[in-house]
């Protein structure tokens, strides 16, 4: 199924009545279009016949003891829904007479000044339990939010961010969200602003100089801020912390990093992972960004555009060196990171939905 903006992406493995031979699954997708509608389009399989009906609630518990919003054929695929406010979040799940869905909701979250805000939530794990929304969050800098922006952070609990950015650049760039919410420092410096902008000053930078670079960052990264990492683990395992946003500069990379770490440990599978990793390509408008290069030669504008983007090479790059060095990835993510089989336990008890 075709990938949409703004969407709200998930694929559930779902529950089966009584006597059914066969498993049936729903796969839902839904975006929001200009006026904030949203889009809920849906595929089941095996192919049925019938009706679907469609829940909604700004809770993600007990959807489905409301009665139904809608009713639509399950051929039709798909559905428009008016949500009762653009600036409230619903969750929705999707029943036929065999099978139900997960809980679907919006996974980017649209604000006026914050890049690549997004909900790290409702993914599933290879044993298909679901992950819960709305208990981490990620995004780019919160230092030029709105007061706009600064009420939709309220509205949605957050009670904890963790910043990765320089000591130097969170001086100079302060969040700006309510006071009352904790913020905690954890810098990664590999490739700060700083360093973006002394390479952006050398006209001589190509793409492969600039993916390079990236590479060996995101290496840096790895190896130099275990400690970072594992502290963030340590904020994960106490549930006073959620909700929790995770921040960077444009919440792509040292951001990517930490959710890939923690979608990992929860269990989800390595190809959903990197399907998240690779979302940043729609929530960062990089034409905007390397605007001040257009003057520059076009091979030093795909150098920028390298640098300010994601790229599967670099995430692939990354998770090659862990399983050669480390052996994988969760020995990594256990023994570098010190989270114990204890956390995990804790992590995912906070962060996975029951069956």
């Amino acid at each position: 199924m075709k990938k949409y903006n703004y969407q709200i992406i998930s694929a559930f493995f779902l529950l089966i009545a009584a006597g059914c031979a066969s498993t049936v699954k729903i796969t839902s997708v839904a975006e929001r279009n200009k006026d904030g509608d949203v889009l809920l389009k849906w595929e089941v399989s095996p192919d049925q016949e019938g009706s679907i009906n469609i829940y909604s609630s700004q809770s993600d518990s007990d959807i489905s003891a409301f009665t139904p919003i809608k009713t639509s054929n399950i051929t039709d695929q798909v559905t428009v829904i008016n949500p009762s406010s653009p600036d409230i979040r619903e969750f929705y799940i999707l029943k036929t007479t065999s099978a139900y869905s997960g809980i679907i909701a919006d996974r980017i979250i649209e604000m006026s000044n914050i890049k690549n805000f997004r909900d790290l939530g409702g993914y599933f794990t290879r044993s298909d339990q679901q992950m819960k929304w709305g208990k981490i969050f990620r995004s780019g800098d919160l230092s030029s939010a709105t007061l706009y922006d600064q009420e939709r952070i309220r509205r949605l609990n957050i009670k904890t961010i963790i910043d990765f950015r320089s000591d130097k650049t969170a001086k100079r760039y302060p969040i700006l969200v309510h006071p009352n919410i904790r913020k905690i420092s954890l810098p990664i410096t590999p490739m700060d602003n700083e360093k973006i902008n002394e390479m952006m000053d050398d006209e001589n930078l190509t793409r492969s100089d600039a993916i390079r670079d990236v590479q060996d960052s995101y290496i840096g990264i790895i190896e130099n801020y275990k400690t970072e990492f594992a502290e963030m683990f340590n904020v994960l395992t106490d549930e006073n912390n959620y909700p929790v946003l995770l921040t960077g500069s444009l919440g792509k990379d040292r951001v990517g990093l930490a959710s890939f770490f923690i979608l990992y440990a929860l269990g989800i599978p390595q190809n959903v992972i990197i399907d998240d990793y690779l979302l940043s390509r729609q929530t960062i408008d990089v034409s905007k960004i390397a605007e001040n290069v257009k003057t520059k030669p076009e091979y030093f504008q795909e150098a920028v555009t390298a640098l300010m983007s994601v790229n599967v090479v670099y995430i692939n790059y990354t998770i090659d060196y862990i399983n050669q060095k480390y052996g994988s990835v969760d020995n990594y993510i256990e023994k570098e990171l010190k989270l114990t089989s204890g956390k995990k336990i804790l992590l995912r008890k906070y962060l996975l939905y029951n069956n």
